[in-house]
């Protein structure tokens, strides 16, 4: 289940790709895989479900969440997480 926030960037990464498209912005082969990833992030928006959410869970390693910090620096909020600690600098 996907949380309140991925649905709207969902949200707007679909739009996104069907401007870029619609516009004729991208032409071609670039065009249509906009289409279809906008058709994608459409979709599991709308059913607020991510396949590729569900296998990260189901195999164990933890997304963290990054928060922006007052002076426009990313924060993680699980130092320890797997994917964070790569992150870092």
């Amino acid at each position: 289940m996907l949380s309140k926030k991925s649905v709207i960037i969902r949200y707007a990464i679909f739009l996104v790709c069907f401007l870029l498209s619609g516009t004729e912005t991208v032409t071609g082969w670039t065009a249509t895989f906009c289409g279809v990833f906008g058709t994608i992030e459409l979709a599991s928006a709308l059913l607020r479900y991510s396949p590729l959410v569900e296998l990260l869970s189901m195999s164990g390693l933890k997304v963290p969440e990054i928060v922006m910090v007052k002076d426009f620096n990313y924060a993680y909020s699980d130092s320890k997480s797997t994917l964070a600690t790569g992150l870092k600098k």
